[in-house]
Formats: C-alpha cells, structure tokens, sequence
C-alpha cells in the first residue's frame, strides 16, 4: 500500500475557478485541470489540508484554500512556471474577498502573508512524500 498524508479536506464534487494563469498547454492530472484560458477545476476527490497558518478553517477561506492548494501543488509538480506563484497568492486574496472576508484581512494576512512565508510550499523539492508499507 502506498499513501500520503496531510490533508483534511476531500471535494464532494467539482469546483471551477478562472485565474489570470496561462500555461503553455492544458494541465491534466488525476484530480486538477487547468486549461490554457485559465479555468482551473480541482475535481471531485481532491484532497487537501485547508487554510494553512495561524487561522482558522472559515466559509470565507476554504474554497480560497483549495484553489492556492491546486495552484501550489502544480507548481510543485514543475507543471507550472514559479513565475505565476505571485499570482496565486492574489487570487487567494481575491477569492476570500468573493467569499466575504474583509478586505484588509485578505490582502495584508493571505495576499502579504503567502508572498512572505509560503514559497516552500510551492517548491519542488516540497512534494508530498509517498509512504509504503508491507
């Protein structure tokens, strides 16, 4: 058996988001897609850990969180350019805004926050590490 760990959070169904990313070619993976107009959809089964931070899991962040999470995971998996982590971090604070968070909190704690203290996240050689057992 093979597995990974860390996440929370499993989509019950599709959920669709258009960002101002690019790719050079439509990006298909077993549960994300982001075609070349920038229609990201993380698909039903998705999983991953929520809002990361000193914060807690609210309406006004979750699909926010699951939306950077695909991003990041993209960029991790080198199917992204680093050049649009930036903007993944605005649309984070963009989408909690859409979803009513206060708009100083989004782009100071989530826009500010993720510029400061998650481009680990986004890195390479951060991929989730797959465990074995007998």
């Amino acid at each position: 058996m093979k597995y990974t760990k860390g996440y929370v959070y499993q989509l019950a169904e599709d959920e669709y988001f258009q960002t101002r990313i690019r790719p050079k070619e439509h990006i298909v993976t077993d549960f994300i897609e982001l075609n070349m107009q920038g229609l990201l959809r993380g698909k039903r089964g998705y999983a991953w850990d929520g809002p990361s931070g000193p914060t807690k899991d609210r309406k006004t962040n979750m699909r926010a969180s699951l939306g950077h999470d695909m991003i990041y995971q993209l960029l991790r998996l080198e199917l992204l350019d680093d050049k649009w982590r930036k903007v993944a971090d605005r649309h984070l604070a963009e989408w909690c805004k859409q979803d009513g968070m206060w708009g100083w909190w989004a782009d100071n704690y989530y826009g500010e926050g993720c510029k400061d203290f998650a481009a680990f996240a986004a890195d390479p050689k951060n991929k989730k590490i797959i465990y074995e057992v007998p």
